[in-house]
């Protein structure tokens, strides 16, 4: 899946890290997807982020500082993301 940054007006791909590729065990549940992520972008710049597939916005979420994880239920326009219809609310 690509990785876009959003910014204020526009969101960008992220050039230090364009794409994420998912095993099966990081879609288990919430808590692995988010544990995934946050090893994922430890190093990444803090703001909002999310993950583009073929069917749409995959996932939001925001990094800190430090690589912690915040996931989003919707984005700007209340839509949910893809998601939480695999991860649920496990």
């Amino acid at each position: 899946m690509m990785v876009m940054q959003m910014r204020t007006e526009f969101s960008i791909q992220y050039k230090a890290s364009p794409k994420i590729k998912f095993k099966e065990e990081h879609l288990k549940n919430k808590k692995d997807f988010v544990e995934f992520l946050s090893k994922t972008s430890k190093h990444w710049k803090e703001g909002n982020y999310f993950l583009r597939s073929d069917l749409g916005p995959f996932a939001g979420f925001y990094v800190k500082k430090g690589g912690k994880v915040k996931l989003l239920k919707e984005n700007q326009n209340k839509t949910p993301y893809l998601c939480w219809g695999i991860l649920g609310t496990k």
